[in-house]
């Protein structure tokens, strides 16, 4: 009995071993320190003519601090920029208010994600995809150019 026990613990690590690279832990990255406070807003959304466009007054509007900036392979020439707003309670109340609908996300007044409302969001977690471009609006040039070299 304990040889069988054993055996099937072996089994479901090796298992576990060969499943683990197939569900993206594998996944090539690279990161970039980054110091910087951006001031992030977020905003209801407006669709006219196919056009997104933001509703003022703005539904949050804080000072995010980035310590970290990344490149994944899988995003090409886009650069994900994580943050978290302090005030957790009332961008969980937003995302869950907007299940379902389009909100705008702007970095320093310039709109860079109009993304749908998936679910509610507690930890007041959120990051943005940007293209090579907005990022180096925001970020010294040889920190993005050498993101996107790294994972290449």
């Amino acid at each position: 009995m304990r040889i069988k026990k054993l055996f099937l613990s072996i089994a479901a690590v090796c298992t576990i071993g060969l499943l683990l690279p197939a569900c993206g832990r594998n996944e090539r990255y690279s990161e970039e320190t980054i110091d910087k406070a951006l001031n992030v807003a977020i905003y209801a959304a407006t669709v006219t003519n196919g056009e997104i466009s933001p509703v003022d007054p703005a539904l949050l509007q804080e000072k995010v601090s980035l310590d970290k900036i990344f490149h994944y392979e899988r995003d090409g020439a886009f650069i994900t920029v994580p943050f978290h707003f302090s005030d957790t309670t009332e961008y969980a109340k937003i995302t869950e208010s907007h299940i379902g609908k389009r909100i705008v996300i702007s970095i320093d007044g310039e709109i860079v994600a109009t993304p749908i409302v998936k679910m509610p969001i507690t930890d007041g977690a959120c990051s943005v995809l940007l293209s090579k471009e907005q990022a180096l609006k925001l970020f010294p040039k040889e920190k993005v150019e050498k993101l996107l070299i790294e994972t290449n």
